[in-house]
């Protein structure tokens, strides 16, 4: 190979010499810098997707931190007789027809039953009652006995803390 580069003339060498290194350079850029330069798009691609969800989950995080912080502080009842804040989440949530007796026990506590109540309304009632008022249930019974679908007959004793 020594040989045949020495018989070329200066011309032709140095057209072999400059055409050799410029197909050196042409291979390492195709086979080499290209694919850690494509590489590099992918996983900026990948990281900037990744900082996008980040964002979005620390501000949904927050949100949630929020409502859980609403969550845990009941609703101030401006020192209500219990029997008045049931009386307005019955009528809130429709079970005011539902309601056979409420029977005050004392200045903290009150008996309620409910008959033929909508189940999902009156569990809504219990959530909403321990919730959001603070009202704490001491005792429940619920009964589905000889009832149609989605209805029930409860009876609940709550207590103010």
């Amino acid at each position: 190979m020594k040989d045949w580069f020495n018989t070329l003339n200066p011309r032709e060498r140095n057209l072999v010499t400059y055409g050799s290194l410029i197909a050196g350079l042409l291979i390492l850029g195709l086979f080499i810098v290209q694919p850690l330069l494509d590489n590099n798009k992918k996983l900026t691609k990948i990281i900037d997707s990744k900082n996008t969800s980040l964002k979005i989950m620390q501000k949904q995080s927050a949100q949630v931190k929020q409502l859980q912080q609403q969550a845990t502080k009941p609703e101030q009842t401006n020192n209500q007789n219990p029997q008045q804040i049931i009386e307005k989440a019955l009528q809130t949530l429709r079970l005011k027809p539902a309601l056979e007796r409420m029977q005050s026990q004392g200045a903290n506590g009150v008996n309620v039953v409910l008959k033929n109540a909508n189940a999902d309304r009156t569990m809504r009632l219990i959530a909403n009652l321990e919730n959001k008022f603070g009202l704490i249930i001491s005792n429940l019974t619920i009964n589905t006995h000889k009832k149609e679908a989605g209805l029930i007959d409860v009876r609940l004793t709550v207590k103010a803390d």
